[in-house]
């Protein structure tokens, strides 16, 4: 394990992903894989990214979907059909995922860190890189078998 990485904080980002999807978009969200990276890069066409910091560490996570997917799971969350879906409803659906995942990393954890606002990247195939000095993490989940990525990366001040 990486230095400063410690397998429960691992757990705490699965659980909060699977938690926040369960509630918001009412989706199972299944672990396929958790690598420990040698590159902090990842495809995506819509990405929620969010900055996490206290006196001590500071981190980010992205999350990266497919556009399709992530337009589904915005309709989820919304209640609607996907095709109701517009671009906008999905860079801001990404973008109160992105924060309730951190918020409830957060909450797992003691309440520990500030965060920042989600940012919002959108654009087909579009390349992901939280530059931090410290090894990423990638965890690749399914929804109904589609791949989406959460990537996260945080060091000592």
């Amino acid at each position: 394990m990486e230095k400063g990485i410690k397998e429960p904080f691992l757990e705490h980002i699965l659980e909060a992903t699977k938690s926040v999807f369960d509630m918001m978009a009412g989706l199972e969200v299944e672990k396929d894989q958790v690598l420990i990276c040698n590159t902090d890069k990842v495809k995506g066409d819509v990405t929620g990214v969010i900055g996490l910091s206290n006196d001590k560490v500071k981190g980010s996570i992205a999350i990266s979907f497919p556009k399709d997917l992530g337009k589904s799971v915005v309709a989820n969350m919304l209640s609607m059909d996907a095709e109701q879906i517009s671009d906008d409803d999905v860079k801001d659906g990404i973008g109160e995922i992105t924060n309730m995942v951190a918020g409830d990393l957060n909450n797992r954890i003691g309440n520990i860190f500030k965060l920042s606002l989600p940012s919002i990247i959108t654009g087909k195939g579009h390349l992901v890189s939280l530059s931090h000095n410290n090894t990423p993490i990638l965890f690749r989940f399914l929804i109904q078998n589609q791949p989406f990525y959460l990537l996260t990366t945080f060091e000592e001040k």
